[in-house]
């Protein structure tokens, strides 16, 4: 099953927003309104975990007095759903060990990619990719007190604001081609072919892979690296590889998006986009996908020390998604040529593009 929907990402790549469960609702009202608490001017790798915990703890308060008025006993309700769950996802993300902080990340995807995959089983690789990682790296601001001063002048900080960029983007780029592109629709829909609650371990092998991804953020988060080492270099110039890569594959798929949208479904007739970034290579959208990632795996490997958990977790993310890409490109190239083999246009720009995603690697 986890095969067949790894199979889909090549025509699919991602899908719609799930409708928010209460639970979901109140955490992330609670990490919005204690993240717009957080941002004066403080650097967080000076602060004690413990002066964290305890600043969360009173924005949490806050939190629950603005949601329901104070000494209310929606209040109290809330708290005990929200109070709990918020505190111990950020303690583990700020001061646990690493493979504790690793499950905090699993259960912020789990919260998005679970639902979603109940009402459609596709949905785990498509918008629930962009939304979890953007849940993940938004998590990580409110969690670790990024504030306004320290988003422009940390590295760390800054690679999670572009994951946080990232997802959201690619989320609702899938989005704006679920509703516009009716083939692309009635694509998500035949996979549902699995009862809801048997999706269950799909979604939540899917978020653990989501969360895999994400953790060399966090761990950049979590260890500082030493001003003025080279490390330190390492980590801004990956910083700067992972944001070109964002902005490669954003206009790559919207470039790919307005050609498609142009030409008639029914038609088999190749219509492009031969041009800018697809000059360069057949699939410059995942070329962009995969810098990102590497990118974001160089900037946090600097910080993972002896960790065993950091170096593991996060090789495993790199190596599924680089696995996927890959796989997928290939089997893109060949829906290609089956569909477009001997027309002209097709033929010419494929000989001229003789790469299909990583420049001089056939």
């Amino acid at each position: 099953q986890l095969s067949k929907s790894v199979a889909f990402l090549d025509t699919s790549h991602h899908i719609k927003p799930m409708k928010s469960t209460s639970l979901l609702a109140s955490f992330w009202l609670g990490a919005v309104v204690r993240g717009a608490a957080s941002f004066a001017p403080t650097n967080y790798y000076h602060l004690h975990h413990t002066t964290i915990k305890q600043k969360r703890q009173q924005q949490l308060q806050t939190s629950l007095y603005i949601r329901g008025g104070g000494d209310s006993m929606s209040s109290s309700s809330l708290s005990s759903v929200l109070g709990p769950a918020a505190d111990a996802v950020g303690s583990a993300l700020v001061s646990g060990t690493p493979l504790r902080a690793v499950g905090g990340m699993w259960a912020v995807s789990s919260l998005v990619i679970v639902p979603l995959t109940f009402i459609r089983q596709g949905y785990s690789f498509s918008v629930g990719y962009g939304f979890s990682v953007a849940a993940m790296a938004l998590t990580l601001l409110s969690s670790f007190d990024i504030s306004l001063s320290t988003l422009t002048s940390s590295t760390p900080a800054i690679l999670t604001a572009t994951t946080v960029i990232y997802g959201l983007r690619l989320a609702l780029f899938l989005l704006l081609r679920e509703f516009s592109v009716d083939s692309k629709r009635k694509q998500i829909k035949s996979f549902d072919k699995t009862p809801r609650l048997k999706r269950t371990p799909l979604a939540l092998s899917v978020s653990l892979l989501y969360a895999f991804m994400c953790s060399p953020a966090l761990f950049a988060l979590r260890g500082a690296v030493k001003a003025g080492s080279v490390w330190e270099k390492v980590q801004l110039v990956s910083t700067g590889v992972a944001f070109f890569g964002m902005i490669l594959e954003s206009v790559a798929d919207q470039h790919k998006y307005e050609a498609k949208r142009k030409s008639k479904e029914t038609e088999d007739k190749f219509v492009g986009p031969s041009s800018w970034s697809y000059k360069l290579v057949r699939h410059p959208n995942y070329l962009g996908e995969i810098l990102f990632w590497v990118g974001l795996f160089g900037a946090g490997s600097v910080s993972f020390g002896k960790s065993i958990v950091a170096w593991l977790c996060g090789s495993l993310g790199l190596a599924a998604i680089l696995s996927i890409m890959l796989g997928s490109s290939g089997r893109l190239d060949a829906k290609q040529q089956e569909k477009y083999g001997g027309q002209p246009k097709y033929e010419e720009w494929k000989d001229a593009v003789k790469y299909s995603v990583i420049p001089f690697f056939k």
